[in-house]
C-alpha cells in the first residue's frame, strides 16, 4: 500500500512537472467579453493573445466582439453590454468628459502614427478645401483627430470641407481609392496598402510628435471596482503578450492576416515592424496622449478645455504590475 502511495505520487509529479500549465488549464475559466472597434493590425494583439492561449493561461475565456467604431463600442461598455473594450483615441476621453466613468487602463502604444492619404489629385492641404473625407463615424477618434489638424492649417470642418462617415479601415481604403471621398487616416496594414494603390500621402503624423492613446484596454470605474481581480488577470495576460507579439512573428503575421482582412505578405511583414517599433514594453497610459484627445475635443465640446486628464486614467494595476517586478521578469524571461 504504501510502495502504491510512493507510486502514484511520482506519476503526479511527473505529469505536473511535465506539463506546468495544467493546473490553469484544469480549473474553470471565467467568461469574459472585450470589444474592439476595428479590425486594424494596431489591436490586432488583442486576437494574438486569444489565439496564442494566453488569455486561458491566465485563466480566462476570452469572446472578441467586434462593434464598429469607437464611439459605438464605448456606448455600450458604458450601457454594461461590454465590460471592457480594446480600443484607441477620443472616445473614452469624450464620454468621460461627457460625465461617464469610462477610463483607460493600459495603453501598448502611445504615439499617434497615423497617416493621411488623400486622391492622387489632392497635393496640398489647401487642395482639401470643398473635399469630402472619410471616417469610421462622426465623433470617432479619426474625425477629431482630422477637423484639430486641418484647423491648425487653416482649414475648418464645414466651411472648407465636409466629413462623411464611411466606416472602417478597409471600406474607407476602397472609398477613397474609387474618390467617394478624398482624403482619410490610415495606420497598419491599410497605410501600407494605400501606397500600393498609388494614393497621396498628405501628412505623416509620426513625424508630428504627437501621443495619442493606442491599443489600450479601456472599462468604466464602476466595472474595475467589482471586478479588480478579472481585470488584474487582463493586464497580466496584456504584458505577456506585449512580449508574445515580438518573440513570434509568423504566428503573429498568420493571425493579423485573418484578423486585418489582408493577406498581402508585402503588406503585413512591414505592418509587424511598424507596429512592434511603436509598442511599448510597460504599458502605462501616457498623459500626454490624454491631453492631446482633450485638445481635439475642444472644437465640439468646450467642457474638454477644464477637464482634469487624471479622471479618464487607472494606472493602479500597471503599477502594481511594475512595482511587483511582474513585468520586469516577463521581459527577462
Amino acid at each position: 500500500m504504501k510502495l502504491r502511495r510512493t507510486i502514484l505520487l511520482i506519476l503526479f509529479c511527473a505529469v505536473t512537472w511535465a506539463n506546468p500549465l495544467r493546473p490553469v488549464y484544469a480549473q474553470k475559466l471565467e467568461k469574459l467579453i472585450i470589444g474592439y472597434p476595428a479590425p486594424v493590425a494596431s489591436l490586432g494583439i488583442i486576437e494574438v493573445m486569444r489565439k496564442g492561449g494566453l488569455f486561458k493561461k491566465n485563466g480566462l475565456d476570452v469572446d472578441l466582439v467586434f462593434i464598429q467604431g469607437s464611439p459605438i463600442l464605448t456606448a455600450a461598455m458604458m450601457s454594461g453590454q461590454v465590460p471592457l473594450s480594446f480600443i484607441g483615441g477620443a472616445a473614452i476621453v469624450a464620454s468621460a468628459v461627457g460625465g461617464a466613468d469610462t477610463v483607460y487602463l493600459a495603453c501598448g502604444i502611445n504615439t499617434l502614427y497615423w497617416r493621411f492619404f488623400s486622391t492622387p489629385e489632392v497635393k496640398t492641404i489647401a487642395d482639401l478645401k470643398g473635399k469630402k473625407l472619410g471616417v469610421t463615424t462622426i465623433g470617432s477618434q479619426e474625425d477629431s483627430v482630422i477637423r484639430f489638424l486641418l484647423k491648425e492649417r487653416g482649414l475648418e470642418a464645414g466651411r472648407d470641407f465636409a466629413v462623411v462617415a464611411v466606416g472602417g479601415a478597409p471600406t474607407r481604403l476602397a472609398a477613397l481609392s474609387k474618390g467617394v471621398v478624398h482624403g482619410s487616416t490610415f495606420i497598419p496594414p491599410q497605410d501600407i496598402a494605400a501606397e500600393k494603390l498609388g494614393l497621396h500621402e498628405l501628412i505623416d503624423m509620426s513625424k508630428l510628435g504627437l501621443y495619442n492613446p493606442g491599443s489600450c484596454f479601456a472599462s468604466t470605474k464602476t466595472y474595475v471596482k467589482s471586478h479588480r481581480d478579472t481585470v488584474m488577470k487582463v493586464m497580466k495576460t496584456f504584458v505577456e503578450g506585449l512580449r508574445f507579439y515580438r518573440e513570434n512573428r509568423e504566428f503573429v503575421l498568420k493571425v493579423t492576416a485573418d484578423f486585418a482582412q489582408n493577406r498581402d505578405p508585402e503588406v503585413l511583414r512591414p505592418t509587424y515592424e511598424v507596429v512592434t517599433r511603436f509598442q511599448d514594453r510597460v504599458p502605462y497610459v501616457n498623459m500626454k496622449g490624454i491631453e492631446f484627445m482633450l485638445k481635439t475635443l475642444e472644437l465640439r465640446d468646450p467642457r474638454a478645455k477644464t477637464f482634469d486628464p487624471a479622471n479618464v486614467v487607472d494606472s493602479s494595476f500597471i503599477q502594481e504590475l511594475d512595482k511587483s517586478g511582474f513585468i520586469e521578469a516577463v521581459w527577462k524571461k
